[in-house]
């Protein structure tokens, strides 16, 4: 028997009348009673942990005079049902332990009677007031499949959710803009998550990521797993409340998947479930695409096949590029998780299923994928350039030297080049490069084609 956390199905079902009353149903309240002291809680209900059955348990031990909340005896109902409300009511600040950590105002009735049955099927009535009535109302609600948070007026205050311990994966410029709106909203980042740090330029000298580098700035601890067990290890032992992941790099296990509390959210640049997998900005360019967007989803063992949670468009511009459009739809993305933190961790997300039908897939960028096949149309030409810059590139050849196209421009139907690199030499003005290259250039088979 364990608890059941949002968005498990069966916290929001109408569970069924109890019609057994026999020693299955005494063991089963019991161990309610048991698991929900072990948590800390001060009541239970049955769908909470799994249980198709309208019962519910409740009771508090004080500790000690000081003790803010009231002795409670332990006690199960079974098919309670609320009869009379007082027309008094109060608002407290209320938690579930099927939200952990999460407390916001509720105003219930002060007072209640309940009609129910005990566990050997006797009908009794039950008058209270104060803290047991508001548990009880609180316990119904869960069999009725309500949350309290279905209560709460104004549950979308960021401010609200600074007590979920997040970890952060991610590696690069993508990440590192959203984690820092993470931040720039006080949210409780305790850890980050990286990929390995890899050799890079000509030198091959080792960089770090930009992850670890903001880690390092803001003081987060950062983990940088080589494989899969040592991650899931890493989780285990870390036990956050909610793991966000934007552009990680790696794959997470199914296994790590489920070690959050409230499991694991994603952002992901394209509108799912097209265009998934590792180069969705790229491939909405190169395929002519004249929108694309942002994806905030619940993460599943399947990559980017998860329930959606919310979508942004973004209409693509004719002059965007993967790197331009890299950063506008980060920031989009970071303000998107954002709204979708509170909404999320409320249990208030309508978390829609891809359609199956409807996907489409990336494939991973090489660098033979850069060279230019003049014989294509021009507009496709112009495609290639600005999906792959910054990399792999696009590139021809002059002279038998590699010449890469850095950044062209397309006016009406011809293509304007602006910025190129010789192989061996700097990044030049093209304007430049056709001056001191002017004969090696007329010999090419692509150079009548562009201005």
């Amino acid at each position: 028997m364990d608890i059941k956390v949002i968005y498990e199905p069966i916290l929001r079902q109408t569970v069924e009348e109890v019609t057994v009353f026999d020693a299955t149903l005494k063991k089963e309240a019991d161990e309610m009673i048991e698991l929900m002291k072990d948590h800390n809680g001060i009541g239970l209900s049955g769908n909470q942990v799994g249980l198709n059955k309208r019962l519910i348990v409740f009771g508090y031990h004080q500790e000690s005079k000081e003790d803010e909340l009231p002795e409670i005896p332990y006690q199960a109902l079974v098919n309670p049902k609320i009869i009379k409300f007082s027309k008094e009511k109060d608002t407290l600040d209320e938690g579930c332990l099927s939200l952990p950590g999460l407390e916001l105002p509720v105003e219930r009735s002060s007072g209640i009677i309940v009609e129910a049955q005990d566990l050997t099927g006797r009908k009794i009535t039950i008058k209270t007031k104060g803290i047991p009535a508001r548990i009880i109302q609180h316990e119904i609600d869960h069999l009725n499949g309500i949350l309290f948070t279905d209560h709460v007026k104004n549950y979308k205050k960021i401010n609200d959710y600074q007590f979920a311990k997040i970890v952060f994966c991610g590696s690069d410029d993508f990440s590192r803009i959203i984690l820092e709106e993470i931040i720039n909203n006080k949210l409780n980042i305790f850890s980050v998550i990286t990929e390995t740090d890899k050799g890079a330029g000509r030198g091959h000298e080792i960089a770090q990521t930009e992850i670890k580098k903001f880690a390092k700035e803001n003081s987060i601890a950062s983990f940088q797993p080589t494989d899969k067990g040592e991650l899931q290890f890493i989780l285990e032992q870390l036990k956050p409340d909610l793991l966000i992941l934007a552009s990680y790099g790696k794959i997470l296990p199914s296994s790590a998947l489920e070690i959050p509390a409230y499991g694991c959210l994603n952002v992901h640049p394209s509108l799912l479930p097209k265009y998934r997998g590792a180069t969705p900005i790229q491939s909405v360019i190169f395929n002519g695409e004249t929108e694309t967007g942002v994806t905030i989803m619940q993460m599943s063992p399947t990559v980017d096949a998860g329930g959606i949670i919310s979508q942004t468009k973004y209409p693509i511009d004719k002059i965007d590029t993967s790197q331009n459009l890299r950063k506008k739809l980060a920031e989009i993305g970071a303000r998107e998780l954002i709204k979708a933190i509170p909404i999320y961790l409320s249990g208030q997300a309508k978390i829609i299923s891809q359609n199956s039908e409807d996907v489409t897939t990336t494939k991973k960028l090489t660098k033979d994928m850069g060279e230019i096949d003049w014989k294509l149309p021009i507009e496709v030409i112009d495609r290639q350039i600005r999906a792959l810059n910054p990399w792999p590139s696009t590139f021809t050849f002059m002279g038998g030297k590699r010449l890469k196209i850095i950044d062209a421009e397309l006016k009406g139907n011809e293509l304007y080049l602006k910025t190129v690199q010789l192989e061996g030499k700097n990044p030049a003005d093209w304007q430049d490069f056709k001056r001191g290259y002017s004969n090696q250039l007329t010999n090419t088979d692509w150079f009548s084609k562009i201005q």
